[in-house]
């Protein structure tokens, strides 16, 4: 792959589309998928057919717990058959969990439709970041993992606007075509990641096993080096703190505008579309701004910030006014700012600490770490909200000030290559490249690098070998 990309969108970071259309345009189509589907996940079942309410919220509960071990095994299949492989699969089985929606006529099919989603839900998050880490073929996590979130986050927009016009046509129909059109988005997505080139960098390719251990001795020992360790347990403790990051616009800040405020009910899809809206401008180029600074400093930037904001909501007065509307834009933008900064690094440091082996299965634990943390929220969440208002948010933020702290705690003794998406300076090794440089005696008569060689600053250039002892 060109590693070239010059003009205007090599300024704010944008990566060479040419090199990655077909995952591009499988993220666009996939995500406007998942658009289409967020106003109507549980309501489409009340629309469609009698099953009470309240057996549908247990129905769904029951299906994201039961679902959490198919993280786990999505891991383990990303390091077996590669995270390509994983992709395909949980785009399919999520095709099936819709067409299963269709068909839905009572609880245990709709529980069934629930739990076939999910798993595709939880496979996706375990093979996503190894898949971008592969993508990126040794050039920085973040340039790769920004550009396509940023993707993501506009085409859930253009989903969810597309969902609403269609709901405002028809409701009952409406609601069935909005199914049968994500059943093709998931197909189509499954079938241009299958088109998608894919070249694992060198360090991707795991060691020869040896042949006189049988699998399953590998595979255990292979879970007992992602699960000891300091490090990955202040990874997984900062993931799960970190975890109400992502359910702030949809459940807890929505609760307070209307419940609390007194706010019309419209201002959560507010929220949500400022959110995502500029989530998508900014992702890109504020990745490729922060690109020299620390990942666990960019971490614990975002943590802070929302910790500060959070806490100002703990002092705000509980009125509809002119205040509490720009209070609404205010955290949407806060939001988007942490979510453009934090999700970048923390998935880099998550997905380069690992070894190359079981890289799948750490990005597994951690993101099932996060998939626990969002179930346990809103039931945390709603006990102390009745409480105090005032209280719950205090809490928050400094539980989300402690998952910062656990990561910069947890990058500390790793590589300086693993905690810098790239450095000014190059590796002192490399010979010199400015032709301005002095001389440096027979240095200077060194052969240029051979082409393909990873530019100065990237992890590969700056630590070989460098997963040796980091854990």
């Amino acid at each position: 792959m060109s590693t070239e990309n010059k003009g205007l969108p090599a300024r704010f970071g944008v990566p060479p589309l040419t090199e990655v259309r077909r995952t591009t345009a499988a993220v666009l189509v996939d995500t406007v998928g998942v658009g289409l589907m967020i106003p109507i996940s549980l309501l489409y079942f009340t629309l469609t057919t009698d099953i009470p309410v309240a057996s549908l919220g247990v129905a769904l509960t029951a299906a994201t717990l039961l679902s959490l071990p198919a993280g786990l095994a999505g891991g383990a299949m990303t390091d077996r058959f590669g995270p390509k492989l994983a992709m395909v699969t949980n785009n399919l089985v999520s095709a099936a969990g819709y067409v299963l929606y269709l068909f839905t006529d009572g609880l245990l099919t709709a529980f069934l439709a629930m739990l076939l989603v999910a798993v595709a839900d939880r496979m996706y998050w375990a093979c996503w970041s190894s898949y971008v880490h592969t993508l990126s073929h040794g050039r920085p996590f973040e340039r790769w993992f920004a550009f396509l979130e940023s993707i993501k986050a506009g085409a859930m927009g253009l989903g969810a606007l597309l969902a609403t016009l269609i709901l405002a046509v028809s409701t009952d129909v409406g609601a069935r075509w909005l199914v049968v059109l994500n059943i093709a988005t998931c197909v189509v997505a499954a079938l241009l990641f299958v088109l998608q080139p894919m070249t694992p960098a060198t360090g991707d390719v795991p060691p020869a096993a040896d042949d006189e251990d049988p699998e399953l001795l590998q595979a255990v020992r292979g879970w007992r080096t992602v699960l000891a360790g300091r490090t990955n347990l202040l990874f997984v403790v900062g993931q799960l703190l970190l975890s109400p990051v992502m359910l702030l616009p949809s459940v807890a800040l929505p609760l307070l505008f209307v419940e609390r405020w007194g706010m019309p009910v419209f201002v959560s899809t507010l929220l949500f579309a400022l959110n995502t809206g500029v989530a998508a401008l900014i992702q890109t180029p504020l990745s490729h701004a922060v690109r020299f600074r620390s990942r666990a400093g960019v971490i614990c930037f975002s943590a802070g910030l929302l910790s500060a904001s959070l806490l100002v909501m703990a002092v705000l007065p509980e009125r509809r006014s002119v205040l509490a509307w720009c209070v609404v834009v205010f955290v949407g933008i806060v939001l988007a700012v942490v979510d453009a900064l934090y999700m970048p690094a923390s998935n880099a440091l998550m997905t380069e600490s690992a070894p190359d082996a079981v890289r799948g299965r750490t990005v597994a634990v951690f993101q099932t770490a996060a998939a626990v943390g969002m179930a346990v929220f809103p039931a945390c969440f709603s006990f102390v909200f009745e409480l105090s208002s005032v209280l719950t948010w205090v809490l928050l933020a400094v539980v989300i000030a402690a998952g910062g702290l656990c990561f910069a705690a947890a990058s500390a003794r790793l590589p300086h290559a693993v905690r810098f998406p790239e450095s000014r300076t190059p590796d002192p090794a490399a010979p010199p490249t400015d032709p301005a440089a002095p001389p440096a005696g027979p240095a200077r008569e060194a052969a240029p690098p051979a082409a393909g060689t990873t530019e100065p600053g990237s992890p590969q250039t700056q630590v070989p070998g460098k997963w040796a002892g980091s854990q």
